[in-house]
């Protein structure tokens, strides 16, 4: 496949539950394979941008396809957790996982990349 190539997901074999990027618990899973449904999306995109009072914050976003170097977790058949590829560096040995109690739900972020974030949790630092 060429560099670049994009991927609308139904030619292609489904990609790994877990990857040497990032993994999912079975709750996150869960709780992404509802947000799909609910929303009748097919992928979350998840990628870092610039901003927020540490440097960097977690984009979350659907989207209609993704790229050959994206990288793709299998969350249930057609439904996929889609990484941006500019931003893997920043997301290697993460782990997702959700979370809920009286005060609201959070989908849980273990960045070991992350060397500070800000006070509300909304960004964060990996220089």
């Amino acid at each position: 496949m060429k560099h670049g190539a994009v991927h609308k997901g139904k030619k292609h074999a489904y990609a790994a539950e877990m990857s040497d990027v990032v993994s999912l618990t079975e709750k996150a899973r869960n709780h992404l394979l509802n947000i799909c449904t609910n929303e009748n999306q097919n992928y979350i995109h998840l990628s870092v941008a610039g901003g927020g009072c540490a440097g960097f914050s977690y984009k979350w976003d659907f989207a209609n396809e993704y790229t050959a170097t994206d990288e793709v977790i299998n969350i249930e058949q057609d439904k996929k957790l889609v990484i941006d590829g500019m931003s893997v560096m920043h997301l290697i040995g993460m782990e997702i996982d959700y979370k809920k109690n009286i005060f609201g739900s959070i989908l849980h972020i273990d960045n070991p990349n992350v060397t500070s974030s800000c006070g509300c949790g909304e960004s964060f630092n990996i220089f």
